[in-house]
């Protein structure tokens, strides 16, 4: 999602097919559970929630958990934790949501061999993908020192705080927003709210079905690189399920002396952007955060690697977009991935 407050290392917009069909559940009043909606801008992209709650308005309290995302690791407030963190010489106070995004992230950091790496964003900067705006090729001296600074082992976890051994490292979580998601989810379970739909940003989270027993469906974009020639290549059938696709069809720059293509993913293994014909990669995972992750880190991979490790990976759910050596494009689903549709001719 391309936010305004978050710089996108990977945001791709879905199309979310939304069908409200209102339903009535027979109690003493005899009340309709209708859906109750909540959208709008978040973070400089857009959101739209959804569920039912038999009446209950919830929103005022996920717009409450939004802005505690917000004020928790949002890198353009120049005082949420996360910048104050990013600013500091040796480190600085966390709150539980950094805390937390954190611990995962170093979960995540293990089961994806590495390429998934929040300490990145020094390797972002340098090459161009900073709130600045510059386009840089840099010198590999450069790369080097940078990447001395890549990696989450450089980081440490104490109880209200992170600390770091250079003053230089930065962490950013815009490939795990994901997990703002799962907070809201959290929340409406504690609510006892059975059936819902969560979009942030084009990160999907679906619990139960809608009301006329079917699932609840969402669409994954054909890689063009045009938003005005957007539209949908796959539909997904999602219960209980969190998806979130990364790519490098949309941001990317072209170096003038060169005329490389420099797309915003990095390998936090080389230091540098990982040219490869892999457009696109959707995840499935029981969490947002996960799927979010594991999208970014697919795409870090390179084609070939990231077609043997969603091979690998039997707990999760892959759906790979590619170029063939024609320019066509191709398509593989692992693990049942749940295509409902295909666009013609796929």
């Amino acid at each position: 999602m391309d936010l305004k407050n978050y710089i996108p290392m990977h945001r791709f917009l879905f199309l979310v097919c939304l069908i409200f069909v209102f339903s009535c559940q027979k109690k003493e009043n005899e009340q309709t559970n209708e859906p109750i909606t909540m959208s709008g801008e978040a973070y400089g992209s857009t959101y739209q929630i959804v569920y039912y709650s038999y009446g209950k308005n919830l929103n005022a309290e996920i717009e409450e958990i939004m802005n505690e995302f917000d004020k928790s690791v949002n890198t353009y407030i120049e005082d949420s934790y996360l910048s104050k963190f990013n600013k500091s010489e040796h480190g600085a106070k966390a709150d539980k949501m950094l805390l937390e995004m954190f611990s995962i992230s170093k979960q995540f950091n293990t089961t994806t061999q590495g390429y998934f790496d929040p300490t990145v964003s020094g390797l972002s900067d340098l090459w161009g993908f900073s709130k600045k705006g510059f386009k840089n090729s840099p010198m590999q001296q450069q790369i080097d020192s940078t990447l001395t600074t890549v990696g989450l082992q450089n980081v440490f976890a104490h109880t209200d705080s992170l600390s770091k051994n250079d003053k230089r490292i930065t962490l950013n979580f815009n490939s795990m927003t994901g997990y703002v998601n799962d907070k809201i989810a959290e929340f409406l379970d504690s609510k006892k709210v059975e059936n819902y739909l969560i979009e942030i940003g084009g990160e999907i989270l679906a619990k139960g079905k809608k009301p006329d027993g079917t699932n609840w469906k969402v669409g994954i974009d054909k890689p063009v690189e045009n938003l005005e020639d957007r539209e949908i290549m796959a539909v997904v059938s999602l219960e209980n399920q969190s998806m979130a696709t990364s790519g490098n069809y949309r941001k990317f720059f072209v170096d003038e002396k060169t005329g490389q293509k420099i797309v915003h993913t990095m390998n936090p293994k080389t230091g540098k952007p990982e040219a490869s014909n892999l457009l696109s990669a959707s995840v499935i995972a029981k969490t947002c955060a996960e799927a979010d992750a594991v999208a970014t880190a697919t795409m870090a991979m390179g084609l070939e690697k990231a077609k043997a490790f969603a091979k690998d990976r039997n707990d999760l759910k892959f759906y790979l977009i590619w170029n063939d050596e024609n320019g066509d494009l191709k398509t593989e689903n692992f693990h049942a991935f749940p295509i409902e549709e295909r666009e013609k001719n796929q």
